[in-house]
């Protein structure tokens, strides 16, 4: 590039005019300049969505889903990336300022860091500007895989009242759920008293309802019908519910989430949902979220009802493949 040949012509000029070392300083100088208008040309920004387009992996009722799919617009989430100085911090600020300025701001911002390398002093202290004119505006700011370096840095840069109100999550997953949470909040504080909007909501949902009332019917009497082929076990909170076995476990009571190996939440499963035996591989740990009660279906108990009622069996599998596709 014309860059690397001029740095080249003007490292031989300094030498010949100046002196070697003088030169190389030149050299070192120019190259910094070159890398940091380099850095600053990459977009901070490796993805931006509402909740409209990508929702978190809890699993919700059908009101709420309902609720969401159509506020979800007015929660934003950005991931963020690469190194963050004040080069490239600016143009970030002033694309997530637009986002305060425009006529249907946000109630809710996810910001999250998982894939940003570093903060220099000048862009947290931007952000933490930029966090205190959006909580001014009444928009909730979740952070997500957000280092302790940079939350003490925002934490001497905020005022107490403010950093106290942003929230923070250990991954995007979460976050999402937070600003989901406000999201309902916001529409259940909005729509008290309000009989057409919740009589609108309860038309929106009624089918859904009733679809899964009907799935919530048909688990029972499936659990009643398999009871003399499953076993029936009590988990507490943090317990893991799988093993490297071929068990088919039905979830009666409680939540449980399939965890990566990192933490993070790949999805929750609620009652009437089936823990798969292939989630119970080393990459994924299914883990009880409360209190749970399962039963479980052993390749042979299968085997045997396979053989001895291959009515129930189709009905269970018939189950179990809607349940999938659902």
């Amino acid at each position: 590039p014309w860059t690397d040949y001029g740095s080249i012509v003007l490292i031989a000029l300094a030498i010949t005019g100046v002196g070697l070392l003088e030169g190389v300083g030149v050299g070192m100088l120019v190259m910094l300049v070159f890398f940091a208008v380099r850095l600053s040309r990459v977009d901070p920004v490796a993805s931006q969505f509402s909740l409209h387009e990508r929702r978190s992996k809890r699993t919700r009722p059908v009101p709420e889903r309902t609720i969401l799919l159509s506020e979800g617009k007015r929660a934003l989430a950005c991931e963020l990336r690469g190194y963050l100085f004040f080069g490239s911090v600016s143009p970030l600020i002033e694309r997530l300022g637009r986002m305060l300025d425009a006529t249907s701001r946000p109630a809710c911002l996810a910001l999250d860091f998982a894939q940003v390398s570093g903060v220099d002093f000048s862009a947290a202290n931007t952000l933490a500007r930029y966090i205190h004119r959006t909580q001014t505006a009444g928009v909730q700011v979740v952070l997500s895989a957000v280092t302790p370096e940079l939350l003490t840095r925002l934490e001497r840069n905020l005022q107490p009242e403010v950093f106290a109100d942003v929230a923070t999550e250990a991954d995007l997953d979460r976050a999402l759920e937070r600003c989901e949470d406000h999201l309902i909040a916001s529409w259940r504080a909005s729509a008290e008293g309000d009989d057409e909007r919740r009589s609108l909501l309860l038309g929106q949902t009624a089918t859904d309802i009733q679809r899964h009332l009907e799935r919530q019917i048909e688990f029972e009497e499936l659990l009643e019908l398999l009871a003399p082929w499953t076993e029936a076990r009590e988990s507490v909170a943090g317990e893991q519910l799988t093993s490297l076995t071929s068990d088919l476990q039905l979830l009666v009571e409680g939540k449980a989430s399939a965890l990566a190996p990192d933490g993070e939440r790949q999805r929750q499963f609620g009652a009437g949902d089936a823990i798969w035996p292939d989630n119970a591989g080393a990459a994924t740990r299914i883990v009880a979220e409360g209190p749970c009660r399962t039963v479980s279906l052993g390749a042979k108990a299968r085997q045997r009802l396979e053989e001895q009622d291959a009515a129930l069996s189709l009905r269970l599998y018939r189950y179990l493949l809607a349940t999938r596709l659902d």
